[in-house]
């Protein structure tokens, strides 16, 4: 079992949204579970200034290990004026050498297996590789069956998370639901 200060991760993680879960929420909670092991993380919330392309790969030139990008909607969701999306930050990054994987973020419910299945499968024609799922679950019956979400999108869960959850809170302990066994498979 790997835990999260042995792996080598790669250079950028793009945490993507499949289904109107909390991307947000899991960025924080994925930034606040590494920096607990000692990496140096960078996160950058794409969208807000010119093109989020330029806008990764400036941000993963910084000082540190893993740099973790997120935006509101989608993979393939417009996100500046020149319609840059999710995908074409990854190829991008991935264009100029920088080692790039992505986390998808569910919410686990009744689409989840399809919107992961479809998202995994853009990600793949871009030979971008998804590292794992964390799923934001809302107050409801209790976890989905993990086992469907693995073969949907074709990676580990990562992570359960509360949507009322603050990852960033002093004695959080980083990021409760996250489970170490699973980031053995998050490499380069």
């Amino acid at each position: 079992m790997s835990t999260l200060a042995e792996l080598s991760l790669p250079r950028a993680v793009v945490v993507i949204d499949t289904d109107r879960a909390d991307a947000a929420l899991a960025a924080s909670a994925l930034v606040a579970a590494l920096a607990e092991t000692g990496t140096a993380v960078g996160s950058l919330r794409l969208g807000d200034e010119g093109p989020v392309a330029r806008q990764a790969l400036s941000a993963a030139g910084g000082d540190h290990d893993v740099l973790v990008a997120h935006a509101p909607g989608g993979l393939l969701v417009p996100l500046d004026a020149r319609g840059g999306t999710l995908a074409d930050v990854g190829t991008s990054l991935r264009y100029k050498g920088v080692s790039t994987g992505a986390v998808l973020v569910s919410s686990g419910g009744d689409t989840a297996s399809n919107a992961l299945a479809l998202t995994a499968e853009a990600l793949a024609r871009r030979e971008l590789p998804v590292i794992g799922v964390v799923l934001v679950l809302a107050d409801g019956p209790g976890v989905p069956a993990l086992d469907r979400l693995v073969t949907a999108a074709g990676a580990p869960v990562l992570a359960v998370l509360s949507a009322d959850a603050d990852p960033t809170s002093p004695g959080s302990q980083g990021a409760p639901g996250f489970f170490p066994e699973t980031w053995g498979t998050m490499a380069p």
